[in-house]
């Protein structure tokens, strides 16, 4: 089993390079991305962010995967506060007070708990 789950990582790791060559926008290569880290993980859900420092607001550019009710794969204006997600906030601040500045992040959750959105949390996201 542990053999399958490596060689479909690796597969995944070999399919987004190959989908990235490819890739004539950003919005391209962040769905690229979502779906082939959902693969990688064995997810059924991914999303591509872009972090709004002046607004602190986490911007959704790509879902992926299986939807919750009133999600969309490209949404015009899904967007959440940093502040709403401690994990992410201490994450930032780390960077920060280490003297850099954050690049990525990437979460998984397991079970199921309450997004500020209202979705399940048991996903995974990533900025």
């Amino acid at each position: 089993m542990e053999d399958a789950t490596a060689d479909r990582r690796l597969a995944a790791v070999v399919e987004l390079a190959q989908a990235l060559a490819t890739v004539q926008t950003p919005q391209e290569a962040a769905r690229a991305g979502a779906r082939r880290a959902r693969v990688a993980m064995g997810g059924s859900f991914a999303a591509v962010s872009a972090w709004e420092r002046e607004t602190g607001r986490l911007r959704v550019l790509v879902n992926d995967g299986d939807l919750a009710p009133g999600e969309e794969p490209e949404p015009a204006d899904e967007s959440y506060s940093v502040s709403d997600f401690p994990e992410i906030a201490e994450f930032l601040h780390g960077s920060w007070a280490r003297g850099g500045a954050p690049h990525a992040w990437v979460e998984t959750a397991e079970g199921t708990g309450a997004s500020p959105g209202g979705s399940s949390w048991g996903r995974a996201a990533a900025l």
